[in-house]
């Protein structure tokens, strides 16, 4: 075939098509018929030796071009190829490649991380390492936030997360918050306007259900090691009347029992002084009490006793004209009272007594009490 080749004394050779002659240019005196460069159809030849191939200019604009694209990277780039192991399968792993091995990740293997645009390897260690300072909140414990387009976290295990909802599936799915050390673990509910909690208090190892999000502050409902169940801030009260009030009613009029002492009074609902509970919350409530009564007589026509509430009032004992007969003005009469009321969010309740009838009054007594709790 035709060639051109340059000889390495700097002649050149000119070949025609079979090779069987050429035409030679000489420069200086030719000492060896080695050829540094041959040029043919079947391409470009370069001797093997220290011998470099160098294409002045190559840039961006011009240079070395392959298939007629112009080579862009640079020689540095191309050199980090130099002693490259790789096989072509793993290569292509990197641009995109579909094999999935199934061994098992161990501490010490490696894997390829893109560190601000230079890649490097690190190790599964260091990765746990960071996945926990990630996902834990340092100083609070919490679970991060779990990004809305995620849709499958783990398909295997059958955890999930789609459209706003965690789901742990598989057989025998289960949580576990803690590992056994001496500290409160939780589960915060982030609200607008409130937030909640449920966690361990480990220092009563109490499960505890309360507002906010430290465990043990604001407590509403607590379970303790033995199965008992306390709620603190329950509405309930229970208070005796401070002391005798003389000369009351005995003309129709209605007595509301007034000034008590307060045995306790949780979420502080109940007046001592007027007598008066005020349902902080909706729901049924439970009042009972005792009225302790002095000076009933024969004249009163009728004694009523009954829990005055804003919904309704319910009558607990009702004295007629026949059960006052024979009644001496200086007996003492108890009649406890229990009643069941459905109560709004600020309604009242309080015990009241009515006496009619006769010149006499009646003396409430300190033994009478009065207490409630809600209870649905």
């Amino acid at each position: 075939m035709a060639e051109i080749r340059i000889n390495a004394t700097g002649g050149v050779k000119l070949y025609d098509a079979d090779d069987s002659h050429y035409a030679q240019i000489i420069a200086g005196t030719i000492t060896s018929n080695v050829d540094l460069l041959t040029l043919n159809s079947a391409g470009i030849t370069v001797l093997d030796g220290a011998i470099d191939f160098d294409i002045a200019s190559h840039d961006t604009s011009n240079g070395l071009k392959l298939g007629g694209t112009l080579v862009t990277a640079t020689a540095a780039e191309l050199n980090i190829m130099d002693g490259v192991t790789s096989t072509a399968a793993e290569i292509n792993l990197i641009d995109g490649g579909t094999a999935r091995g199934t061994t098992a990740l161990a501490d010490g293997d490696g894997i390829l991380v893109n560190d601000g645009g230079t890649m490097r390897m690190t190790n599964v260690t260091t990765v746990k390492t960071y996945m926990g300072q990630t996902i834990n909140n340092a100083t609070a414990n919490e679970l991060v936030t779990v990004g809305s387009t995620t849709t499958e976290l783990d398909a295997e295990s059958g955890l999930t997360y789609t459209d706003g909802a965690l789901v742990i599936g598989g057989t025998t799915p289960s949580l576990t918050i803690g590992d056994a050390g001496a500290e409160d673990t939780k589960i915060v509910f982030d609200g607008n306007a409130q937030d909640f909690y449920i966690g361990l208090d480990d220092s009563e190892d109490d499960l505890v259900i309360g507002l906010g999000s430290t465990v043990g502050t604001t407590a509403h409902v607590i379970i303790d090691e033995t199965g008992a169940m306390t709620k603190p801030l329950q509405p309930a009260f229970f208070a005796t009347k401070s002391g005798a009030t003389a000369n009351q009613t005995g003309d129709g009029t209605a007595y509301t029992f007034s000034a008590f002492t307060e045995r306790y009074d949780q979420n502080a609902d109940f007046n001592a002084t007027t007598g008066t509970f005020t349902a902080p919350v909706t729901g049924r409530y439970l009042f009972q009490c005792l009225y302790a009564l002095y000076t009933i007589d024969s004249d009163h026509t009728w004694v009523k006793l009954y829990i005055n509430a804003s919904n309704s009032s319910q009558y607990t004992a009702s004295l007629g004209p026949y059960a006052m007969r024979g009644q001496s003005g200086d007996g003492y009469f108890y009649f406890p009272g229990c009643i069941t009321h459905d109560m709004d969010a600020a309604d009242t309740c309080t015990m009241v007594a009515t006496v009619s009838g006769g010149s006499a009054t009646i003396d409430p007594q300190p033994s009478s009490w009065f207490s409630g709790h809600l209870i649905c």
